[in-house]
């Protein structure tokens, strides 16, 4: 009798590449679409290990019913639907992808920046109307030499500095824990208290990790503090922002505008106020793709084969 191979779930858009690594090692990949949760459960039972997007909540239920799990491979950086503690209760790793993503995340955040100044997703809206040269899609001000606010100077905050300061020479302001000698050094960066950021910066753009101490990080307290005109840009994490008092600010014309790629309901109802407003720009959370990253973050499964051999992973979470 054959012994049945080890079987991985596959529970997000993994490279062909990732896939024969599995198979390679021994495993068998299993996929079943993220959005299909129950079908997802029912696999992870008899899964020594998940291949996981943010669509899968791995806490104490998950980890009682999948008992032979023995790694979560996040890939991303992000594993705020983890639930650490219960984890290392049940003897999980999980290890994540924290480089793969730096690139694209900071290249979508420039894009919404520009996309908003320019005004483009009006632009693009009217000039298919023959709507041409009238106030309506007329672009707002130019980033060269304008003040960035960067909450979150990580690996993708800092290189989100770098493209606007090399590029636009905007002035890069930040806000973190922990001072960035690197970004003040080369790019003239200066390390700032909240307040002061959202009173100078004419745009804010948020990277870092949802936790209960960045949770509404960004509510209507810090709106209020922000320049009117300025332009708030959301890659992070949906419930970092207060969406209710945003969408009050963004009504009253206290900010100009935002552009966002996360929400805190994913995805968000029909019937979001969100929808209504004319100086948003909205992503599906897609921020962190692009082919490159893809590929970059499917390359935990080398981490998970590492887990599951009795090695140490290059980028371990717990």
């Amino acid at each position: 009798m054959v012994a049945r191979m080890k079987r991985i779930l596959v529970n997000a858009e993994a490279h062909p590449d990732a896939l024969k690594i599995l198979e390679d090692n021994g495993l068998e990949p299993v996929y079943v679409p993220e959005s299909d949760v129950e079908g997802s459960l029912e696999e992870a039972r008899d899964s020594v290990g998940v291949v996981a997007n943010a669509s899968l909540s791995f806490d104490e239920a998950f980890f009682e019913l999948a008992p032979e799990v023995k790694v979560i491979g996040r890939m991303g950086v992000g594993y705020d639907n983890v639930d650490l503690e219960a984890a290392g209760r049940h003897g999980v790793r999980v290890v994540n992808t924290p480089l793969s993503i730096i690139e694209p995340v900071a290249e979508h955040t420039l894009m919404l920046m520009l996309a908003l100044v320019r005004r483009v997703v009006v632009g693009d809206r009217e000039a298919r109307a023959a709507v041409f040269r009238q106030p309506s899609n007329n672009p707002d001000f130019e980033l060269l030499g304008k003040t960035l606010g960067i909450i979150g100077l990580g690996r993708t905050g800092l290189r989100v500095a770098r493209i606007a300061r090399l590029g636009f020479e905007m002035e890069i302001i930040y806000h973190d824990q922990r001072e960035n000698t690197e970004a003040e050094e080369e790019l003239g960066a200066r390390r700032v208290e909240l307040d002061e950021l959202l009173a100078r910066s004419d745009i804010v753009t948020l990277h870092v990790n949802f936790s209960p101490e960045t949770e509404h990080l960004i509510d209507s307290v810090a709106l209020a503090k922000m320049k009117r005109g300025a332009y708030l840009i959301n890659v992070s994490r949906g419930a970092v922002v207060d969406e209710t008092a945003l969408v009050e600010v963004l009504r009253s014309g206290g900010i100009a505008g935002a552009g966002l790629d996360v929400y805190e309901e994913e995805p968000p109802a029909a019937d979001n106020p969100l929808w209504e407003l004319p100086n948003i720009i909205v992503t599906p959370h897609r921020a962190g793709f692009s082919t490159e990253g893809v590929y970059g973050s499917s390359m935990v499964v080398e981490d998970m084969v590492r887990v599951l051999n009795g090695e140490e992973p290059r980028f371990p979470v717990n």
